[in-house]
């Protein structure tokens, strides 16, 4: 008889951004190891202008920060949750859409509209980089991880 156990996932607060940030990073932050995240960006009290938010992630354990290519939208001047699914996988065909290729092979900006493009990423060393115009909003990042199941086989 086989058994499924499904994991739970895993929820957890990561960064808080004040009212007083200025363009720059979040400290770091480790996600868990997981097959696929939901992202939530809480914002409880608007700015004045906006803000933007590009994830990053550390290519020589944690010296050295690059973006990749997970995006919000842009936060202007509303209050509310802001959302961003990401799906683990490897190759260029293993994006949430089975091929999603646009911006590979680009200089990934931290501003712009919302992006959840195929990035390899050390979970251990991410960081929220943020490009902030005018006063910033009070927001949180929230993520729940959702972990990868696993499946025994009884041998009966």
């Amino acid at each position: 008889m086989a058994v499924s156990i499904a994991q739970p996932p895993i929820a957890k607060s990561i960064v808080t951004i004040a009212t007083t940030q200025t363009t720059g990073a979040s400290s770091a932050f480790a996600l868990p190891v997981a097959d696929a995240y939901t992202f939530y960006l809480n914002v409880t009290v608007a700015g004045q202008t906006s803000v933007d938010t590009v994830f990053q992630t550390s290519v020589d354990g944690g010296t050295t920060y690059v973006n990749v290519p997970w995006r919000f939208a842009q936060v202007t001047t509303t209050t509310g949750c802001f959302v961003l699914n990401v799906h683990a996988g490897i190759g260029a065909a293993a994006g949430p859409t089975g091929s999603l290729t646009t911006g590979e092979g680009t200089l990934i900006a931290g501003t712009g509209g919302v992006l959840s493009l195929n990035a390899l990423v050390d979970p251990r060393y991410m960081k929220l980089g943020m490009t902030v115009s005018g006063t910033a909003p009070a927001a949180t990042l929230y993520v729940i991880a959702w972990q990868r199941g696993s499946r025994d086989a009884d041998a009966q």
